[in-house]
């Protein structure tokens, strides 16, 4: 089945569903520098977003917002179910969300990094299981049975029982991606999933990101790697100085970009 075939199937199926994210007047600051400006956003259900963007538009941050690393000022958002709001106490520090709010969200959302944050010290196995048994309650005996099927699914099973330090920078990435399927989230968000990749493992993680989207996976995705957003997407957003520039489709935001910073953007890395 070739690519478009996929992506038509993807977009069919996300239009049917309602949100899976929203998110609505999103602001972030650092200090008096404001990140985010006014961010609003729907992912649907079984969707892809691909979030692209120069370095320091903001794409790192929206991402890190979604699942509280970072806490914006103002706005609201909605992760599967899950509703928070955002404010300013009369001091001018953020209000802090509610603790259990805030894990609620976390057990929906799942987050892989640029760096891999695997745990050295602990086997491909046990980084695999930590969170679903020290902080889902899951049984010993069900994480090692979700973990062996995660890792069976990104490639990595004959490594269960390596350290980290004994995998390549791929390998390493397809466990993280492991672990954040084994705490079968409603949501994964991926920050510049191969950004710390050698460029000949790019691949390897890419199609392991392709497959989920296969499955109907919700997925946000940070990334600089354009024909795999245009290939996966069912919606890119460009964000520039922190707001959304443009939006739509892979073929609306490639091939018929609205904004002149999109196109300038696009024709500085497409060749």
């Amino acid at each position: 089945m070739s690519d478009s075939t996929h992506h038509s199937q993807f977009a069919e199926n996300s239009q049917s569903c309602a949100p899976a994210v929203s998110v609505s007047n999103l602001h972030m600051s650092y200090g008096s520098f404001e990140v985010l400006k006014g961010i609003d956003a729907e992912a649907a259900e079984g969707s892809v977003t691909s979030i692209i963007g120069a370095s320091g538009s903001g794409k790192s941050t929206f991402l890190r917002c979604m699942n509280l690393l970072e806490q914006p000022k103002e706005g609201r958002l909605e992760i599967a179910g899950e509703t928070v709001e955002f404010a300013y106490s009369d001091k001018g520090r953020p209000v802090p969300v509610c603790k259990q709010v805030t894990r609620n969200l976390r057990t929906r959302v799942s987050m892989v990094f640029q760096q891999f944050n695997l745990w050295p010290h602990f086997t491909v196995l046990g980084n695999v299981t930590e969170v679903p048994i020290h902080i889902q309650g899951v049984s010993r005996k069900e994480a090692i049975e979700r973990a062996e099927y995660y890792l069976e699914k990104v490639g990595m099973s004959d490594k269960r029982d390596q350290y980290p330090a004994y995998l390549s920078g791929g390998q390493q990435q397809r466990v993280a991606i492991a672990r954040a399927l084994a705490t079968e989230p409603d949501v994964m968000l991926f920050d510049e999933p191969t950004s710390a990749l050698d460029p000949e493992l790019v691949g390897e993680v890419l199609n392991v990101i392709r497959s989920l989207a296969e499955d109907g996976r919700t997925m946000l995705l940070v990334t600089h790697e354009m024909r795999f957003a245009r290939e996966v997407s069912n919606q890119i957003l460009f964000l520039h100085q922190g707001q959304i520039e443009e939006s739509g489709t892979p073929e609306d935001v490639f091939e018929n970009p609205s904004s002149e910073r999109c196109q300038q953007f696009l024709s500085s890395i497409i060749h």
